[in-house]
Order: C-alpha cells, then sequence, then structure tokens
C-alpha cells in the first residue's frame, strides 16, 4: 500500500514526527513518498501515484492548507482515505466535523499510524482504534504512551533528504528524548501531559547507543557538520545518562551540536559537561522581561537573577546562546515588551527571537484569551507563523504595529546595543515596513549561521539556501507579499 505525505512547504527544520510515521509505514511493508503543495501540482501527482492514504501533520494555522487542498482531494479522488495528525489533530479535532478528512490521528502516533494503515489496507473500520478519531468516534480512547523509545526504527530521512535541499543541508536534528513537565501556559505540553495522565511516563529517553549509532548512520549517508538536539530539554539534571553521552559524543561523533534547556537547571557542572560534550551553542527561553508576567501569567518560575546568571555562565565558557521570547502576551504593554528587550540585553545574548503571541487551542493562556474574549477569530483565520501581527483584539493598531516592529528589530538591537535608544525611543513607533524585515533577515543569517550552527557550505548552495531562507522569512513575516516559499 502506498502512501503520500503531504507538506506545505520544506523548512529547515527536520519534521522528525513525519519521518518517524514513514518508517514505521515501511516498516510494516508499505511504499512512502512526499509531495510539497509549493513544489507542485499535488493532485496531478496522486492521479499519477494513486495512494491508498494521504497523510498530513499541522501545527495551528498551517493545517487551513491541509483542509482546503484536501477538499480538492476528495473531490477529484473520493476513495483516498485521508489523515490528519500533529499538534492541531491532537488539541483541536472539532476540526474533523468542518472538513472533508476521514480521520485525525490523536496524541502519539507510534502505535496508531502502523494499526491505521492496517485497518486500511484490510477494509476494516477505522472506528474503535485508539488515538484514531473518525466522525462516529470523535472522541477515541487514548493507548499508554511508548516507553521504550528504542523500539522504534530511526526516522526516515530519506523522505526529505532524498530530493530536498535538507539533504546537502549541513544542520540535521535528533530527538534523545520526549516529554517536558513544565506547566508554561502558552504551551501545549501541560495539556499533552493532562491527557495522558496515568498512562505512563510522560519523560521518556532513548539509549545512548541508539542516539549515537542514528548519528553516525545519518553521517555516514548525508553531509553532516552540525547536529542539532530539539528535545525540549536536553539536559534536566547531570545523571548516568548525560555523563555516558558526554564521554562517548565527543570520541564517537566528535561534531558540534546545539540543544536547548532551561535557565533554572543552569550550574556551572552543566555548564562545562556541555562545554566537554561539544555543545556549540544553547537555547534558553526568557519570554518576558516583567517578572508578573512570566511568573504569573507563563508560569515561568524564573527570577530575573536566574535567568541573567545563567545566559552568563554559558557566556563565560564560551558558547553562544539563543534566546526565545513572546510579544503580545494579554495585558502586556509596549513598555512590557521594551523590558523584554532590555533583559535580553543585561542576559548579554548571542541570538534572540521576539515572536508575537498567538492564542493556541487547549492551552491554558489560549482558552483564557477565548473566555475573555481577546480572541473571537476561528482558528482557521491564524496565520501559520507567528510574526505576521498580533490577533487579539485587547490592543490597539498602534500597539500591534509596535510589537511587529520589535519582533523584527529586537535582534538588531541584541546584535548592535548601541542602537537600542534609536529603536526603542523611535524606530518601533513607525509603521511596519520591509526595511525592518531585511535588517532583522540579514542579522539572523548572519549570527544563525556563523555563531549559532557552525558549519562550512561552497558559495553555490550557500546562495540557494540564502534565498530559500529570504522567501521562507519573507512568508513568515509578510504572508499576504508571498505566494511561494518553495
Amino acid at each position: 500500500m502506498k502512501i503520500l505525505f503531504v507538506a506545505k512547504t520544506v523548512d529547515f527544520i527536520d519534521p522528525l514526527g513525519v519521518m518517524l510515521m514513514s518508517a514505521l509505514a515501511r516498516r510494516d511493508g508499505h511504499e512512502t513518498a512526499l509531495a510539497v503543495l509549493d513544489r507542485e501540482d499535488v493532485l496531478q501527482r496522486v492521479e499519477r501515484e494513486r495512494p491508498s492514504v494521504v497523510a498530513y501533520s499541522a501545527s495551528t494555522g498551517e493545517h487551513k492548507y491541509y483542509v482546503a487542498f484536501n477538499a480538492r482531494l476528495k473531490r477529484r479522488f473520493p476513495d483516498t482515505v485521508t489523515l490528519l495528525g500533529g499538534p492541531h489533530a491532537t488539541f483541536f479535532p472539532e476540526v474533523l466535523q468542518n472538513s472533508t478528512l476521514d480521520a485525525l490521528c490523536v496524541g502519539e502516533g507510534d502505535a496508531a499510524f502502523p494499526e491505521f494503515l492496517a485497518a486500511v489496507g484490510g477494509g476494516a473500520q477505522l472506528t474503535g482504534i485508539r488515538n484514531i478519531a473518525t466522525r462516529s468516534h470523535p472522541a477515541p480512547e487514548i493507548r499508554p504512551l511508548v516507553q521504550d523509545l528504542d523500539a522504534l526504527p530511526y526516522p526516515d530521512r530519506d523522505l526529505y533528504y532524498r530530493d530536498t535541499e535538507m539533504g546537502p543541508f549541513p544542520l540535521k536534528s535528533f530527538m534523545t528524548s520526549r516529554g517536558c513537565p513544565y506547566p508554561c501556559t502558552y504551551c501545549f505540553n501541560h495539556a499533552f501531559n493532562r491527557m495522558y495522565r496515568g498512562l505512563g511516563p510522560v519523560l521518556r529517553r532513548h539509549s545512548v547507543d541508539y542516539v549515537i549509532d542514528q548519528i553516525r548512520e545519518v553521517r555516514a549517508r548525508y553531509p553532516l557538520q552540525c547536529v542539532k538536539f530539539y528535545d525540549d530539554i536536553f539536559i534536566p539534571r547531570i545523571d548516568a545518562w548525560m555523563e555516558e553521552f558526554a564521554s562517548r559524543y565527543p570520541r564517537e561523533i566528535g561534531l558540534p551540536f546545539h540543544c536547548l534547556t532551561r535557565a533554572n537547571l543552569v550550574s556551572e557542572d552543566v555548564v562545562r559537561l556541555l562545554k566537554e560534550a561539544g555543545c556549540c551553542s544553547v537555547s534558553m527561553s526568557i519570554e518576558a522581561g516583567n517578572d508578573q508576567i512570566r511568573e504569573t501569567v507563563l508560569r515561568r518560575k524564573m527570577a530575573r537573577e536566574q535567568i541573567v546568571g545563567a545566559f552568563h555562565l554559558f557566556e563565560r565558557y564560551g558558547i553562544p546562546t539563543f534566546a526565545n521570547n513572546i510579544l503580545g502576551l494579554p495585558g502586556s504593554t509596549v513598555e512590557d515588551e521594551i523590558e523584554s528587550l532590555d533583559l535580553n540585553l543585561a542576559c548579554r545574548v548571542t541570538f534572540a527571537e521576539f515572536p508575537i503571541y498567538y492564542p493556541y487551542p487547549k492551552t491554558e493562556l489560549g482558552d483564557r484569551c477565548r473566555s475573555e474574549g481577546f480572541y473571537t477569530e476561528s482558528y482557521d483565520e491564524m496565520p501559520m507563523s507567528y510574526h505576521g501581527g498580533s490577533r487579539l483584539n485587547c490592543f490597539s493598531q498602534e500597539e500591534k504595529d509596535v510589537q511587529r516592529n520589535l519582533s523584527e528589530l529586537g535582534l538588531v538591537a541584541v546584535l548592535f546595543p548601541r542602537l537600542r535608544n534609536v529603536i526603542v525611543d523611535h524606530l518601533i513607533r513607525c509603521r511596519p515596513n520591509k526595511l525592518f524585515f531585511f535588517a532583522y533577515f540579514l542579522c539572523k543569517a548572519y549570527v544563525v549561521w556563523r555563531k549559532v550552527y557552525p558549519f562550512r557550505i561552497d558559495l553555490p548552495l550557500a546562495l540557494r539556501l540564502f534565498r530559500k531562507s529570504l522567501r521562507l522569512e519573507r512568508f513568515k513575516h509578510w504572508p499576504g507579499d508571498s505566494r511561494d516559499v518553495a
């Protein structure tokens, strides 16, 4: 049986969930392929290849492209079975009732997706499969979490690497673990943890053997100069796993790596161990400079001194830092946004992003925005990217313009602190414009490729990737101005 995975576009972040679903399908003897909406006429592809199943994975905002395509697909090929997975299907299963989709995969699909494919191939009913929602069974039973992650196959990277620029791109992503125990109100993890309460420990980890062998296999087949570990929290503490990894990785892999952590988990012992293991940069979220917003609205219980101290520790060990922030949080003011910028400056971060808050479904803060009337639109109106302007109605247009400008000029201020006063006192009050976007893009391209992810590529590939990055970023910041991001 053939399964066609359909993606909106190809980014530089490995879609490890889709790659894993492809690997699981192939392990059961199915054939898989990838089609990209921004690059080809996918309906012609379906006509030519006649897959039994068309599958999508989407976050909120991205989902609308698949819902629209699926309606066209079903008009021409009504017998093709279609399935949507990912965060939007998991946390807004109502999408099934207002679309032509046949089913949703709710939660993790490690066991559900193979069972779904077996039912399709055998002509069996889809209703009753755990984690699979259908119109007649919209609230499926949720199966326990897979605990032995090493029993899963390596993600099928050929699905993307074979025919896209992700193959020659020398930065590739890996996961060593799953799960996050923290209750940040803007994130889906607390809703995920609630969904799986009583169904097994949420925090799970691959063995060091699995991680190193997978990286070794990828490096043997594709260019690889820098590794990105995409775990929510790569090093929650120094334990036997981390000590084994820090001992073996430099000897057996020896590539620089980037990872994510939290400021409240950082100590000098942690930073020293990461440095010895080969960590070349680290990502930590600040989110909000205002203490009350950060600790009460977002539930990130970290003191300002703790945050600053963590960033300074990495700086002292020569490890560049990447800080995430959120602008346009409900109840915030322009002064609060400036305070977030100033905290990044105090932390002396290497690179910072300042995206704008979107109220995603089933998150605590998103539900609050709904209940208090701050967000009244359909989720179908939500943009795919969170850089295009606030969707909350608690801000004036002037405040939304300031947020958009700071989302682009914040990075400029981080790289050139002497421009802080000009940006804060004057430029963020201007109308959003393409000049600010290009300043942001050039700064991001420089610091990401030179400091955060150290790798070298030849000039022709660099130019292709630069153009691709420009189209992607323009789509994220000015979606109405970008028809194509391929």
